[in-house]
């Protein structure tokens, strides 16, 4: 059983730091106010700032083609990028807030809250988690399979499913699963999700991104997942899995907030925020505004976080040896 990491007793003796949102416009230099968005706020700083920038180190982010004056071409690539930096075209996806949007319950749930390369939840991470299935040699399972899985481990907020929850939490909880369930015990350490989940939403080189996120399916995960993802044409999927926000929808806290008792410490809910980031994108574990960690969670050991999400994939005990 490996024991607490070096990771989680830093930021419980607050040796960690936290810090204010920051956000990289590198994979979108229209958007140099790093909000996520190229709107008319570009425009009117572009506007306020014509004319030559001061000089290096440049103290004249509106200079997009960094010619040394803000001028019309700076004007034409902020319009040309006008709207999402990320593309939130789902393809012939489902987004999860067509069975039930519950964007009351978590204030960073929303569309225009998927910054930094995060992104929507959909149905591609049913793909994905079933693909993890097929490499395990198990059956693909329906969305409410997993669904009254996770309300009869007493996963979710309630003790019912009501209307669509069975779809919408069998999701959730499976994109979790793949997100998480890959990694091998004796490999697991929190920081893992915070690396793969930041490479996958920051890089803006595609092949770079890919080659360095199976990269590190490779290094941590089942022997012979990356090659299996990587033959069947099944990484994308992967990818844009690890992409996607837990909070998006709501859903996180409006169906799936479980209070099963983890290692008397924590309840679920804490370990499920395992997948959610600070603001920089660069530690795991962290609360409802990116801003500190879910403290309960950092009390659980390795081993009880990582059978808590192999539980997902196979459909286990939570608190029992799973994978």
């Amino acid at each position: 059983m490996k024991h607490r990491s070096v990771f989680q007793l830093a930021l419980m003796t607050g040796l960690l730091a936290t810090s204010s949102p920051a956000f990289s416009s590198e994979c979108c230099p229209a958007d140099f106010t790093g909000d996520g968005h190229v709107n008319i706020d570009e425009v009117l700083a572009i506007i306020s700032g014509w004319g030559d920038c001061p000089g290096k180190p440049d103290p004249c982010p509106m200079d997009i083609d960094e010619s040394g004056a803000v001028g019309v071409d700076d004007l034409l690539a902020v319009l040309s990028s006008w709207g999402m930096c990320h593309d939130h075209n789902h393809g012939d996806y489902m987004d999860i807030t067509e069975w039930g949007s519950f964007h009351d319950s978590n204030d960073n749930s929303h569309h225009h809250q998927m910054v930094g390369g995060r992104t929507a939840i959909t149905t591609e991470a049913m793909e994905a988690y079933n693909n993890l299935r097929a490499f395990l040699d198990l059956p693909a399972l329906t969305y409410e399979e997993v669904g009254q899985w996770a309300f009869d481990e007493a996963l979710t907020n309630n003790s019912q499913a009501w209307e669509n929850d069975l779809l919408g939490v069998g999701l959730w909880y499976a994109m979790q699963g793949a997100k998480v369930g890959w990694i091998t015990d004796e490999a697991y350490d929190p920081q893992i999700l915070a690396d793969i989940q930041r490479t996958a939403r920051t890089v803006c080189d595609q092949a770079e991104m890919k080659l360095a996120v199976m990269d590190m399916v490779r290094q941590f995960g089942i022997d012979g997942y990356a090659d299996y993802l990587e033959l069947n044409g099944l990484d994308d999927t992967f990818i844009n899995t690890i992409k996607m926000e837990p909070h998006y929808g709501g859903w996180m806290h409006g169906r799936c907030h479980g209070f099963l008792p983890i290692e008397d410490v924590a309840i679920n809910h804490d370990i499920n925020h395992l997948t959610v980031l600070n603001w920089e994108q660069t530690l795991p574990f962290y609360n409802d505004t990116f801003d500190w960690p879910q403290w309960p969670a950092l009390l659980v050991s390795d081993s009880g976080v990582i059978e808590y999400f192999q539980s997902m994939v196979i459909l286990g005990d939570p608190v029992g040896d799973n994978m």
